[in-house]
């Protein structure tokens, strides 16, 4: 049953991806169908065998009692009370005339029952993720199917860049048509996906530096530290080209949170191996990777991106329509709704009060997923969401300090590498607003889950199982 789920989650990740990032309402509709009835089957399965065991995670609860009591009727002075201004001038006039006696907290109650049913899938997400990850090597393909799908996201939008061949499916792209973009429509969500995907294929050149045993490289030389050849070890070279394919597309992107976000990500995640008493080599081969990517980026020609980062100057910073300026009007919401917010999904009608500069447009997000999630459920809901994610995160960290076991220690270092990444380009954009994106999040985060908490006889690789001595506990 594990398997299925684990195929199931894989091609759903893939639709969404393929699906110009889910973004359109078919897409993410079909997603949260797709998440519902799998998980629905694993539950029908589990009672069937008298037997209901999914890894619910209780932090997220209170969040979405939130979202729920955001859409409810309440009497007006009890919103009056927790949201005064709510209570515009339009609907105190209908209050005034005895036409409205309750109210709701969220301005679009529609808009924010879809960010219910979104959160649900993405939690059906992390618990199926947290529920069928294996925990033994060359069991699972969430890994490998991520990794694939990742390498063939990133040969696209290479193709896109190189060759000029600026269309999706077909569809001649509108924007970002200098930019590698895969098979979404803003360069900066497909950096978001690969910068999600990338510390998984370095995750394998970690395993396979942590665990030459594993494959053909005696246990003496590798306790004693003893010296091997790369050539002994294929594995190392195939992911570390993969490594350096998704970090030329990440450049070629041309998505500058995405460049800074995927480094700190290697960089950190270098820094853990060595912390954690990995090989020297890891940290050489990580600075290598990254000295060949920006090297092989020099060769096609690094202008286009470095024109980028030179319009960072500070009168463009004081562009009345860029982010700054439109984080400052939306910093307005947060001050007239402090406590609960505008309700979840409703930041593109509350803005529009708040919107002060670049008129003609339609701005439907924060690009800021902190400030978006700030405005839409108050000071307490950011709390409520992001709290605990941060929470679990320094709890992989010290799973993975902690931890013995190869693998284990490299599925934990992917996950770290995946959620810092992801959390440090919140900041400038809004990843955590794209459906494919949002997934896949949810899923790392599920598959950190299960490598912070479950047990250690449940990550014995294969190679470990075949060795150990009869009546081992497979402790380590």
């Amino acid at each position: 049953m594990k398997k299925i789920v684990e195929w199931g989650l894989l091609l759903i990740i893939t639709g969404s991806v393929l699906a110009f990032g889910g973004v359109q309402s078919l897409a993410y509709t079909a997603m949260e169908v797709s998440l519902f009835l799998l998980t629905l089957v694993v539950l029908v399965r589990q009672t069937i065998d008298g037997k209901i065991d999914l890894p619910l995670p209780l932090w997220i609860l209170p969040f979405l009692c939130l979202v729920v009591f955001q859409t409810i009727p309440l009497p007006v002075r009890v919103v009056s009370w927790l949201s005064p201004n709510r209570l515009f001038p339009g609907l105190q006039a209908a209050l005034t005339l005895g036409a409205a006696h309750w109210a709701t907290l969220s301005l679009y109650p529609h808009d924010t029952l879809l960010g219910f049913f979104k959160l649900l899938a993405y939690l059906a997400a992390f618990v199926l993720a947290a529920y069928a990850f294996e925990a033994r090597e060359g069991k699972n393909v969430l890994t490998p199917g991520l990794i694939v799908l990742g390498s063939l996201e990133a040969a696209y939008g290479m193709v896109q860049y190189l060759t000029g061949y600026q269309k999706i499916f077909g569809f001649t792209k509108q924007f970002y048509t200098d930019d590698a973009t895969g098979t979404y429509i803003n360069h900066n969500h497909f950096a978001g996906f690969l910068e999600l995907v990338i510390p998984f294929a370095a995750m394998m050149v970690f395993y396979n530096l942590q665990s030459p045993s594993a494959h053909g490289v005696p246990e003496r030389r590798r306790l004693r530290g003893g010296r091997y050849s790369l050539s002994l070890h294929p594995p190392i070279l195939f992911y570390a080209f993969l490594v350096i394919l998704l970090l030329m597309a990440v450049v070629f992107s041309r998505s500058r949170m995405g460049i800074f976000s995927v480094l700190a990500s290697l960089i950190l995640m270098a820094f853990l191996g060595r912390l954690g008493g990995g090989r020297r080599a890891w940290m050489v081969i990580t600075l290598l990777v990254i000295a060949c990517s920006m090297t092989y980026a020099l060769w096609i020609g690094l202008d286009p991106v470095i024109s980028r980062f030179e319009i960072l100057t500070p009168s463009a910073l004081e562009d009345p329509s860029g982010r700054l300026a439109m984080w400052r009007q939306a910093s307005g919401i947060i001050r007239d709704y402090p406590t609960v917010g505008t309700g979840l999904g409703t930041f593109v009608v509350a803005f529009r009060r708040y919107q002060t500069t670049s008129l003609d447009f339609l701005l439907d997000h924060a690009h800021n997923d902190y400030l978006e999630v700030t405005t839409d459920t108050g000071i307490l809901g950011a709390a409520l969401l992001f709290i605990p994610i941060i929470g679990l995160l320094f709890k992989m960290i010290l799973a993975y300090v902690e931890a013995r076991n190869p693998y284990r220690r490299s599925v934990l270092l992917a996950c770290i590498g995946g959620s810092v990444a992801l959390l440090i380009h919140s900041i400038t954009d809004f990843n955590l607003q794209i459906p494919a994106n949002a997934l896949l999040f949810a899923v790392i985060l599920g598959i950190g889950s299960k490598a912070t908490y479950s047990t250690s006889t449940s990550w014995n690789t294969r190679k470990e199982e075949e060795i150990s001595s009869p009546g081992s506990d497979g402790s380590f």
